[in-house]
């Protein structure tokens, strides 16, 4: 991953990562609130990516990971915040579990699955596994924690209409179970929060990723964290057959000779607007990517 350095908070120059290290370490420039633990722990965290292929790069996007290989890019230090936060709980979760004799944190593994005949290397590091239970535990730092998980049925039917954390907004429910339209408080029920749809799948490859090298989990809880509190989420994790599919099915995405296609699903435009190496994906594909592309 060539990540070459920073672009100055204070000015929007380029700046060598130990240059802004040693301008947070001296106080920083006006503009700039960074500070050198921060800066630090954002630089051990985007390390050059000799792991290869990982678990959480297999669910992101294809395109960014192949451009992010060949293309020289920087980031003001306030785009990789995410990097420094996150790392908050792994390190409490290593430190636990230097007293827990069965629980093991932030060990990396990995596991090879041939793809036309090619072997392909894949590696992870889940950040808690409690052997005793036979449970993998991760961890999400987040603006919010989910909310609780919301259903409208059909009263008629019982076909679900709609899943969601977040609120219907509007009285009225059209029906596509009866064609009907329906009072929708009326037909809501409200139950425990659930784990975001990506990170199920995060967690149910590294137990895919456990298993294959003589681990056995059963179950797992995602932990989010916000600024107030935390919320443990059971996991309903995919089946080991399950996981493996998907796994086949997106590693022809990161190896096929072409670039990758640009994302359409509108539930993943929103990484674009995170991407580092966005402007060479836009050279590349001719126009803009992202949102910008519905609108």
């Amino acid at each position: 991953m060539p990540f070459t350095g920073f672009v100055c908070e204070a000015d929007g120059s380029p700046v060598a990562s130990d240059d802004c290290l040693a301008c947070a370490r001296g106080g920083a420039r006006p503009g700039c609130h960074m500070t050198a633990p921060v800066i630090n722990g954002i630089l051990r965290h985007l390390r050059p990516d000799g792991f290869g292929l990982t678990v959480t790069t297999l669910l992101g996007c294809p395109r960014k990971w192949r451009l992010s290989q060949t293309h020289d890019y920087q980031l003001k230090p306030s785009e990789a915040w995410w990097s420094y936060r996150g790392q908050l709980m792994h390190g409490i979760s290593a430190q636990y579990a230097e007293d827990d004799p069965f629980a093991i944190a932030e060990m990396r593994y990995e596991m090879t699955i041939t793809i036309d005949g090619q072997p392909v290397t894949i590696s992870g590091q889940p950040d808690l596994i409690l052997l005793d239970r036979a449970t993998l535990v991760d961890y999400k730092t987040t603006k919010r924690i989910p909310g609780p998980w919301r259903a409208w049925a059909c009263p008629d039917t019982g076909e679900v209409i709609r899943e969601s954390q977040f609120v219907w907004r509007s009285r009225w429910m059209d029906c596509v179970s009866c064609g009907g339209r329906h009072v929708a408080g009326e037909i809501e029920t409200i139950g425990e929060p659930r784990p975001y749809p990506h990170h199920v799948q995060q967690v149910s490859l590294y137990r895919l990723l456990l298993a294959e090298n003589g681990i056995d989990v059963a179950t797992a809880e995602i932990a989010y964290m916000d600024m107030a509190t935390q919320l443990r989420a059971p996991v309903e994790l995919m089946s080991l057959d399950e996981a493996r599919a998907m796994l086949v099915a997106r590693l022809p995405l990161f190896l096929q000779d072409d670039p990758p296609g640009v994302l359409t699903d509108p539930d993943d435009l929103w990484a674009c607007d995170f991407c580092p190496v966005r402007s060479a994906c836009e050279d590349l594909h001719g126009g803009p990517v992202g949102k910008v592309m519905n609108e």
